[in-house]
């Protein structure tokens, strides 16, 4: 039981350590939306990389384990045909769900390995 403790420890802890990255990565988004853009694009650029980042986590957790990765390819570049096809403030816009789908995929994938991997814990801890 202790050992199955520890280990359940060791997966929150590696855990912790591989999102960090993908979450400094979004923190570093969200400093560089708030300093580089005007306060009339600002609303507008919250929907689209709240949008992005919705769409791009929810493939990564589904399919960031051993799945396709062309979704998520697919759903960047749809994000951005479809920004520049609006007229502005949108088309000015329509970079920004790249970053925002790569960290959200990155943050997807590693919930979903996360997942994968205490799930691994408990079924062996019960063998």
């Amino acid at each position: 039981m202790d050992e199955n403790i520890q280990d359940r420890r060791r997966i929150v802890r590696d855990f912790g350590v591989r999102i960090s990255i993908p979450a400094v990565l979004f923190a570093g988004l969200l400093v560089f939306l708030i300093s580089s853009l005007p306060l009339g694009v600002l609303p507008p650029a919250v929907l689209v990389v709240g949008a992005a980042l919705l769409i791009g986590g929810t493939i990564g957790f589904f399919t960031g384990v051993r799945g396709p990765h062309w979704p998520i390819y697919a759903s960047i570049l749809t994000g951005t045909a479809v920004l520049l096809l609006l007229p502005d403030p949108w088309q000015g816009l329509a970079l920004l769900p790249i970053p925002a789908s790569a960290v959200a995929y990155a943050l997807g994938k590693e919930i979903a390995f996360f997942r994968l991997n205490l799930g691994q814990a408990v079924s062996l801890a019960g063998k």
